[in-house]
């Protein structure tokens, strides 16, 4: 007859628990780390982008302010009318007050 043979189990003992728990603490920090510095580049990517167009649009802002300012002047506007032989009437011109 045959022997039986019963396989004993293995116990996880404390030992091989705490080596378990920090190798698996090992990679989620790797893991983390390199995550956390691949969001930070792609976010400082993203700060220089928006601070390359806040600089062309504050020019592009200050240039068609210096344009509206010209196209506002009361000067062209006479030069405008002179160059058209337009005349000034002083019976036609109204004066609206503002606040």
């Amino acid at each position: 007859m045959a022997k039986i043979v019963k396989k004993k189990r293995r116990r996880l003992s404390l030992n091989g628990f705490a080596i378990i728990l920090f190798t698996f603490a090992l990679f989620a920090w790797l893991a983390s780390s390199l995550l956390v510095n691949t969001l930070n580049t792609r976010l400082t990517m993203k700060i220089q982008t928006m601070n390359e167009e806040l600089s062309m649009l504050k020019s592009q802002n200050q240039s068609l302010s210096f344009e509206i300012s010209n196209l506002e002047s009361k000067d062209r506007v006479y030069a405008a009318a002179v160059a058209a032989n337009l005349d000034q009437v002083s019976d036609n011109i109204i004066s609206v007050a503002g606040e």
